[in-house]
């Protein structure tokens, strides 16, 4: 703010002495590059370069109420718009630098978090398997005892009719072994089959979310908080001004987002609306459900289940920036889409 009055201030009194010289162009160039500088990152992540910036220009503009013509003016001018850039670089690239960070901390982070959720589901399918080979002993003990059961009576009918009771015998016995050995290699193949078809289960989940997480990180701005994974829109690029319709450009944005969503379409949608603090509260309540309500829609449209996502609009109650800026209202105007965490799916 103070560097806008103090903007204004020189405005004005270069509009009062207009009458007797014209301010240099490349006094106006340096004004116009220092503004630029203050409203972007550089005010925030390279303060140091913008105050070498402001002597500058306080420097040119002292020069400038001395001798409006001289050559000084100019070249301390020039000098002073190529250090407002160089803050406004130096901003703009630390700025990069931060989110090229987050966003490689929070793929290392879900790389973990899929890694041992997988080493969970290979244990959950070990001890399946483990119940199926435990139950196919009992049957085999149960089996062995059938078998017993008719050697016995194979033998009691010996005793009772010698000429068909050998051969009885004989004929039960061969019928128990048959049993027996049928018994083990339909077990052994249970077995496999049910370890083949977890262990594919298990491989095919891990890359179906892995590839659904790598989609949503080139798409859309992605944090990890305790109620599931933020994917943040701008609303700028959603919507109009004031409006709740969606341009055609938000809808090619959208459509990759679905794409990427259905991949895990079994996990719970929140859709959130957010404004800035411009307006009443009652109007930026109902504009917040409008634009939550209409990404909702159009998602349900896209194919992902209606029943499994929900909208909300939250007004202007929920800043993740400072409203007395441009950019802080920014990036307050936004729709917030949370997949969330498996445990709150399973205990709904």
């Amino acid at each position: 703010m103070k560097t806008t009055q103090f903007l204004i201030l020189v405005t004005a009194v270069a509009l009062f002495a207009g009458c007797a010289t014209v301010t240099p162009k490349e006094l106006l160039n340096a004004r116009s590059a220092y503004r630029d500088a203050s409203a972007g990152p550089a005010a925030q992540l390279a303060p140091a370069e913008l105050h070498v910036a402001n002597l500058a220009l306080n420097l040119a503009e002292q020069s400038f109420r001395k001798d409006p013509d001289s050559y000084q003016t100019r070249d301390l001018a020039y000098i002073a718009q190529r250090k407002s850039e160089l803050a406004g670089a130096l901003g703009a690239m630390a700025a990069d630098k931060a989110r090229t960070a987050n966003a490689d901390a929070y793929f290392q982070k879900k790389q973990t978090e899929i890694v041992a959720q997988g080493k969970q589901d290979l244990k959950d399918s070990e001890k399946r398997t483990a119940e199926i080979v435990a139950q196919g002993k009992q049957d085999l003990r149960d089996s062995k005892a059938q078998t017993a059961e008719i050697v016995k009576q194979g033998k009691q009918d010996l005793r009772d009719s010698e000429k068909r009771s050998a051969a009885q015998a004989v004929v039960a016995a061969d019928k128990a072994s048959q049993d027996l050995s049928d018994s083990k290699k339909l077990m052994a193949a249970q077995a496999v089959v049910a370890a083949d078809k977890a262990s594919r289960d298990l491989s095919d989940s891990e890359k179906r979310t892995s590839d659904a997480l790598d989609e949503l990180v080139k798409l859309v701005a992605v944090r990890e908080e305790a109620r599931g994974l933020v994917l943040t829109l701008s609303g700028s690029i959603l919507f109009r001004s004031g409006e709740t319709i969606l341009l055609p450009s938000a809808q090619v944005k959208l459509s990759q987002v679905a794409e990427a969503l259905l991949a895990v379409r079994a996990r719970k949608l929140i859709v959130e609306g957010h404004t800035d603090s411009q307006g009443s509260d009652s109007s930026n309540l109902d504009l917040s459900k409008g634009r939550a309500n209409a990404v909702r829609d159009y998602l349900v449209q896209r194919g992902y289940p209606a029943d499994r996502i929900e909208a909300y609009g939250l007004g202007e109650g929920r800043p993740i920036a400072d409203n007395a800026s441009a950019e802080g209202r920014a990036n307050n105007r936004r729709v917030e889409i949370i997949i969330e965490r498996e445990s709150q799916k399973s205990n709904q």
